[in-house]
C-alpha cells in the first residue's frame, strides 16, 4: 500500500511536462497528415485507378492519425488534471505531516500518529485521522487516475475493451455497432480503416450479424463475422433439434456452409461469404477466389429467379468454373429477396395483387438493383485497395439481369455487363446512368429461350429487350458442348453448367478481357405470330405477358419453377 514516503517521492512535476510533450507532438501528427493530403490535391493532373487507391489510404490513414492526435490530446488533458490535482492533495498532506513532527508527533508511514506523553493521545488521534483521511483520498485519487490513463493506453494499443467513436469519444462495441449503421458507407469505410484489429474484433465479437451484413465494412471482416454468425445460427438450430422447433434439414444447411469446398486451385478452402442471413429463403455474398494485386478482373454473378441459401451450391460451382477459367474472382451476389416463382401460384390468383413478389413483377428488381448499386461501392473500394486498376464485370442471369440493369440506373460503376438470359435491361425508371463512360454492355440469349417473351413484351415490368437496345452488343450462345445448338427451354440457363459451350466461353472472354464471339443468327428467337396478334402484343405490352406465357405453356414450352429458369 503507497505510504507517506512513497507519496512525498513521486516526481509530480513531469506532469506537466509531459502532457505538453503530448500536445505539441498531436500537432505535428495534424500537420504531417495535412501535408500528405494536400501532396495529391496539387496534383489534378494525376488520375485513374492508383490515384483513387492513393486516395482511401491517405483517408484511412488520416482517419487514425486524426484518432490518435485525440487520444494524445485526451491523454495530455489527463495527465495535466492529475499531477495539478494530486500536486494540490499532496502538499496539504505533506504540510499536516511535517507540522505534526514539528510539533513532536510521530507520523507513521501508513498515517498512524503518537505522542511521548500520554496527555496527548486525543491530539495524536485526531491528527492521526486527518492524515490518514488525506492519505486515503490521494491513494483513491490516484487509483482513478491510474485507471483513466490505463484506459487510454489500451485505446492507444487498440485491445477492444473499449471503442473510440468517430466524433471523439469512446463507447462499448455494442454502442459502437449503433453509430457505426449510422455513418454513410463512405464514413463507414474510412472510420473502420482507422480501427485496430483488437477493436475489429470485438466488434465482430458483439454482432458478428450486423458487422457481416453492414456495406462499407471490408470483405475479409465481413467474411470473418459472417462465419461465427453461421456457427453461432448452427449452435441455436442445433439446441432446437427434438422440440418442435427442430429442423434437421436448417441444421444441415448451416453445417454445410462451414465445411472446407473446392477452391480455384483445386484445394479445400472454407467459403467466403460477405453476406449472409439465414431466416426465410436466406440471403448471401459469396466470393470464389481471391483478389490480389495481379488480378486483372473480378467479375459479380446476379442469378435469378428461385435462387436462394438452399440452392447456394449450384450458383457457386457455376462461379468456381467461371473464376478458374477466366484466372479472376467472383462473387455471387444474391442479397435479398429473390422471386422463387415464375407465375403466381393458384391460391395467389384470387389476391388483389397476383403477381406481387414473382417474376412477373418488377419491384424486388428495383430493390436488389439499390443494393447491388451499393454493394458496387463496396466492390470498387476493395478493387482499389488490392487490386487497382482491375475490371469488374456484372453478369445478370434471368431475373438477375434485370437486377443489373435497374442497378444501372441506380449509378452502379461497371467496366463490362452481361445481360445473360436476361429478363430486361432494368426494372427502374430512367436511363442508365453511367459512372464509367466506358462500360461495354453485352447480351446473349439462345434462340426459342422462352425469356424472349419477357424481353420481347415486358418492357412496362423489366425495361425491354436488351438483345437489340442501343450500345448492347449480342454475343453469340452456339452450341454446347457435345455440338448441339444452344436453343428452346434447355438454352436459358443449360450453358452455365457447360463450360465446353459458346456460351460459356462468351462469359469467361469477357471476365478475362477477351473479345467475346459476336451474334450469328441460327434459328428465330420466337416462332412468327399471325399480324393481328402481333398488333395485339404490341399495343398491350406489359399488360398481356401473363397470358403470353400461359399460352406458351399451353403450348408445350413448359417453364420449370427451378433455380434459374425462364422469368417473365
Amino acid at each position: 500500500m503507497t505510504g507517506i514516503a512513497a507519496v512525498r517521492a513521486w516526481p509530480l512535476d513531469q506532469f506537466t511536462a509531459t502532457a505538453r510533450s503530448m500536445g505539441a507532438g498531436a500537432g505535428q501528427i495534424l500537420e504531417a497528415s495535412a501535408r500528405v493530403q494536400n501532396s495529391v490535391q496539387l496534383a489534378p493532373t494525376w488520375q485513374g485507378a492508383t490515384r483513387d487507391a492513393v486516395v482511401r489510404r491517405i483517408a484511412a490513414q488520416t482517419a487514425t492519425a486524426k484518432r490518435l492526435v485525440r487520444l494524445l490530446e485526451s491523454t495530455a488533458t489527463a495527465g495535466g488534471e492529475a499531477g495539478t490535482e494530486l500536486t494540490a492533495m499532496r502538499a496539504r498532506l505533506l504540510q499536516l505531516v511535517d507540522t505534526a513532527t514539528g510539533a513532536g508527533f510521530r507520523v507513521a508511514d501508513d498515517g498512524g500518529v503518537t505522542h511521548p506523553s500520554p496527555r496527548r493521545r486525543t491530539d495524536a488521534q485526531y491528527l492521526g485521522s486527518r492524515i490518514g483521511e488525506l492519505l486515503a483520498r490521494l491513494r483513491q485519487t490516484d487509483d482513478l487516475l491510474a485507471q483513466k490513463l490505463m484506459r487510454l493506453a489500451g485505446l492507444l494499443d487498440g485491445d477492444g475493451s473499449l471503442i473510440p467513436l468517430p466524433g471523439g469519444g469512446t463507447a462499448d462495441p455494442s454502442t459502437a455497432i449503433t453509430v457505426l449503421r449510422k455513418l454513410s458507407q463512405d464514413q463507414r469505410r474510412t472510420y473502420w480503416d482507422s480501427l485496430s484489429p483488437g477493436e475489429i474484433q470485438a466488434l465482430i465479437d458483439a454482432d458478428p450479424k450486423t458487422i457481416g451484413n453492414l456495406y462499407g465494412v471490408p470483405f475479409a471482416d465481413r467474411i470473418t463475422a459472417n462465419r461465427l454468425s453461421i456457427q453461432r445460427a448452427l449452435e441455436a438450430e442445433r439446441a432446437h433439434l427434438g422440440t418442435w422447433r427442430g429442423n434437421p434439414r436448417r441444421v444441415e444447411e448451416l453445417a454445410a456452409l462451414l465445411r472446407p469446398v473446392p477452391g480455384v486451385d483445386g484445394r479445400p478452402t472454407l467459403r467466403k461469404l460477405v453476406a449472409f442471413d439465414h431466416r426465410g429463403y436466406g440471403r448471401y455474398i459469396e466470393q470464389v477466389g481471391d483478389l490480389t494485386p495481379d488480378a486483372s478482373g473480378v467479375g459479380v454473378l446476379v442469378p435469378g429467379t428461385g435462387s436462394n441459401l438452399a440452392n447456394s451450391d449450384d450458383q457457386r460451382r457455376r462461379a468456381l468454373e467461371l473464376a478458374r477459367r477466366s484466372g479472376v474472382p467472383i462473387l455471387v451476389y444474391s442479397d435479398g429477396r429473390v422471386p422463387q416463382t415464375v407465375l403466381p401460384e393458384s391460391r395467389s390468383l384470387r389476391t388483389t395483387d397476383p403477381i406481387k413478389g414473382t417474376a412477373m413483377d418488377g419491384a424486388p428488381a428495383r430493390v436488389l438493383g439499390r443494393r447491388l448499386a451499393a454493394f458496387g461501392q463496396d466492390l470498387d473500394a476493395e478493387v482499389s485497395a488490392a487490386a487497382p486498376g482491375a475490371r469488374t464485370t456484372y453478369i445478370g442471369h434471368s431475373y438477375g439481369g434485370s437486377v443489373v440493369g435497374t442497378a444501372e440506373q441506380y449509378g452502379l460503376r461497371a467496366d463490362n455487363v452481361v445481360f445473360a438470359s436476361s429478363a430486361g435491361t432494368g426494372a427502374g425508371d430512367g436511363p442508365w446512368r453511367d459512372p464509367n463512360p466506358d462500360v461495354r454492355r453485352y447480351s446473349m440469349t439462345a434462340p426459342g429461350d422462352p425469356i424472349h417473351w419477357a424481353q420481347r413484351f415486358g418492357a412496362t415490368v423489366h425495361g425491354g429487350d436488351p438483345d437489340v437496345a442501343p450500345g448492347v452488343q449480342r454475343l453469340d450462345t452456339g452450341f454446347d458442348s457435345r455440338g448441339q445448338l444452344i436453343q428452346g427451354k434447355d438454352g436459358h440457363s443449360n450453358y452455365f453448367d457447360d463450360p465446353g459451350s459458346t456460351a460459356f466461353g462468351n462469359l469467361v472472354a469477357v471476365l478475362s478481357g477477351r473479345e467475346p464471339a459476336p451474334y450469328v443468327e441460327r434459328a428465330p428467337d420466337l416462332p412468327e405470330a399471325p399480324e393481328s396478334q402481333a398488333r395485339r402484343m404490341r399495343d398491350a405490352g406489359g399488360e398481356i405477358l401473363g397470358d403470353l406465357v400461359k399460352d406458351a405453356v399451353r403450348d408445350g414450352l413448359r417453364l420449370p419453377r427451378a433455380p434459374g429458369l425462364p422469368v417473365p
